[in-house]
């Protein structure tokens, strides 16, 4: 399902991986979903430099 320039995506995470995602949003005041995204984005970010940089193929 697509807001604006973003894609919602529906994930099955397990319950002790969503347990372990709440606890840490709250650490940093920020949702579930909202650290998940951040996450996943710099994640894509990191890769794609690596790639860039040649140490993916």
């Amino acid at each position: 399902m697509a807001y604006g320039n973003k894609v919602k995506f529906h994930y099955d995470v397990p319950v002790y991986i969503k347990k372990q995602l709440a606890t840490a949003a709250k650490k940093v005041n920020m949702t579930a979903t909202e650290l998940l995204s951040k996450t996943i984005e710099e994640e894509y970010e990191r890769v794609k430099k690596k790639e860039k940089e040649g140490g993916l193929a």
